[in-house]
């Protein structure tokens, strides 16, 4: 039988962990020193698990991290009531006790409850805040309120935060949480999200909300060193021989993209017998692309002939003087405008 050997498209913890050496003790002090933090890499390179480690190594009995996932927030007062709900249910040690803080803080509540087949309870929570600004105000200040109460400092990181740059009224919502989040003493936040550039755009000028927030965290690729170590002792742990040349050439081909190297070596592993050949790694891609075919069309069926075309260009490696003459003439990308437009969809 075979066991777990890599893990994709899932955070990892414990040893399907490795590295970020740097970036977990950087992310350990903000949270223990109370500095907000981004975190920022392109999209499935580790953001999730790296903070998931971290939140389990730093909880102790007074500092407390919660964690809340925004993806499919909608508008402000999801956004409120998904960071309300999160921290009121994390911190609670009771269902009660929830409902309690929910009526106390909030002045209202409805708590349905939902039996999975399995007979375990799992909550549905449903806050009843209205679009009233100091309904969310107040949700959004829970977290402060609650560290107050329970004598504690809470870290709250929040998943896919790029999602409060599409609500309408975006700008406003932005401020209104620079302004409710800067006054809390006992709060700590992290922010990531699988939109890189999205991120960027909530900070990246002193006009924006969010400027000089907290500290940034870019993640790199995690080098050869460490893929070389990692991967040697999963294959051999099956009783299975991979030489180094060849991890490297398996990082390569993906260009050491986190989950892709993980998918990758699964599927050498599976083709592989008790020594990984070339065929291997050659059959292996070829199932890395037909089972990331589909996602890909999915991308890309809406997309312009232009936008194509720049993918195109991008993808062969010309990441500078796109909008030079030479660059627009052989991929067909019409003028310097054009470009320029094209970078901005």
């Amino acid at each position: 039988m075979i066991g777990q050997t890599f893990i994709f498209g899932k955070p990892v913890e414990g040893e399907y962990f490795t590295d970020r050496e740097n970036e977990s003790k950087r992310l350990a002090a903000n949270f223990r020193g109370g500095v907000s933090t981004f975190l920022l890499s392109p999209r499935r390179w580790g953001k999730t698990s790296l903070v998931k480690k971290v939140m389990g190594e730093v909880e102790s009995d007074t500092l407390k991290v919660v964690f809340v996932d925004v993806f499919k927030c909608k508008s402000p007062i999801e956004f409120a009531e998904a960071l309300a709900s999160a921290v009121l249910s994390q911190t609670a040690s009771r269902v009660e006790e929830f409902m309690e803080n929910a009526k106390a803080f909030l002045g209202r509540i409805n708590l349905g409850i939902n039996l999975s087949p399995d007979l375990a309870s799992s909550f549905d929570i449903k806050l009843g805040l209205s679009d009233d600004k100091t309904d969310i105000s107040n949700a959004l200040n829970i977290p402060e309120t609650i560290a107050k109460k329970k004598n504690i400092r809470l870290v709250v990181c929040i998943d896919e935060f790029q999602q409060i740059g599409e609500f309408t009224d975006s700008v406003y919502f932005q401020k209104q949480l620079r302004t409710v989040w800067q006054h809390q003493q006992n709060v700590t936040y992290c922010m990531f999200g699988s939109k890189k550039h999205m991120m960027e755009e909530l900070f990246d000028t002193p006009e924006k909300a969010f400027f000089k927030f907290g500290d940034i965290i870019y993640l790199k690729t995690i080098p050869l060193s460490y893929w070389t170590e990692y991967i040697s002792r999963k294959f051999e742990g099956a009783g299975k021989k991979i030489s180094n040349g060849q991890i490297e050439r398996i990082c390569e081909t993906v260009n050491y993209h986190s989950s892709y190297v993980q998918q990758l070596c699964w599927y050498v592993f599976l083709s592989s017998t008790d020594i990984v050949s070339s065929e291997d790694i050659d059959n292996a891609v070829v199932e890395l692309i037909l089972q990331n075919t589909a996602l890909y069309e999915s991308w890309t069926e809406n997309l312009s002939a232009y936008q194509m075309r720049f993918l195109t260009a991008v993808a062969d490696g010309i990441n500078e003087g796109l909008s030079s003459a030479e660059v627009i003439g052989r991929y067909r990308l019409g003028t310097s405008a054009n470009v320029v437009a094209v970078k901005k969809s």
